[in-house]
């Protein structure tokens, strides 16, 4: 895809995991920013009640995705394999959750999933900026903001971008490096739009600006009514844990991140 525009704004988010209210809310607040093209790095379903309802709206505003891996799970209805990471009590609620997004989701979004390409690149100016929902070589490796820098640099060399975007930590941030040849080399990460992490905003996405020659990438959060939303997912055969997350996590989150 080339946008190689001498003035070009676009967005990127990522992890919505069947949160309407939040996506609706970032979207909103992707409008105000005269943005020319949104992209989405995946992970549309579990742990909310509305994974249909999220994929038709992304589908009706026509904004190319990226397979996410809890994307590719329940599109090929994969196995839930129990992380050593998470509590007893979090993998029973996981195995739940995806359980839950296999039966409720539509035929026609599951084939729509499971198509969705591993990757896009596009053109701001010059620089090429590739998109995945984890890393080139998985979805579900997580590039955090201490990951190797060797392996980064790699992954640059092998293909060729100027700019990597991923989500899959729910943590946002923005990392510049420079190689001893004097290339240049940004890792960014969305955040996540659907599920909050400890001490993150509500909600963040990624807003990009090219302009005469430079890119300028920016966090931008958004809040939205978690109380809503926890008790929707309350009043649903979503397993109650995720209310829970979004009152603990999301009621006493700072409402700003600093912008890169």
């Amino acid at each position: 895809m080339n946008t190689a525009h001498i003035d070009f704004r676009f967005a990127i988010f990522s992890d919505v995991h069947a949160n309407l209210p939040a996506l609706e809310a970032v979207l909103r607040d992707i409008v105000r920013h005269n943005i020319s093209q949104i992209w989405c790095l995946g992970d549309l379903v579990d742990f909310a009640p509305w994974p249909n309802e999220v994929i038709d709206l992304i589908r009706s505003r026509n904004i190319p995705v990226v397979m996410g891996n809890h994307d590719r799970r329940v599109a090929m209805d994969e196995p839930v394999t129990p992380l050593a990471k998470h509590s007893a009590q979090e993998q029973h609620a996981r195995a739940q959750a995806i359980a839950l997004s296999k039966r409720t989701l539509t035929e026609e979004n599951r084939r729509w999933l499971g198509a969705l390409p591993r990757s896009i690149a596009f053109n701001a100016g010059p620089l090429r900026v590739l998109l995945v929902h984890a890393s080139p070589d998985s979805l579900s490796e997580y590039v955090h903001c201490q990951f190797s820098c060797s392996q980064l640099m790699k992954w640059q060399t092998e293909h060729q971008f100027d700019v990597m975007v991923s989500g899959h930590t729910h943590y946002a941030d923005i990392r510049e490096l420079v190689r001893s040849d004097g290339r240049r080399l940004t890792v960014a990460n969305t955040g996540a739009v659907g599920r909050i992490k400890a001490g993150e905003p509500q909600a963040t996405w990624l807003m990009g600006h090219y302009h005469h020659g430079k890119l300028k990438l920016a966090v931008q959060t958004v809040n939205y009514d978690v109380a809503a939303v926890a008790q929707a997912i309350k009043d649903s055969q979503i397993p109650d844990f995720y209310a829970d997350e979004l009152y603990q996590h999301g009621m006493s989150c700072s409402q700003a991140l600093s912008a890169f």
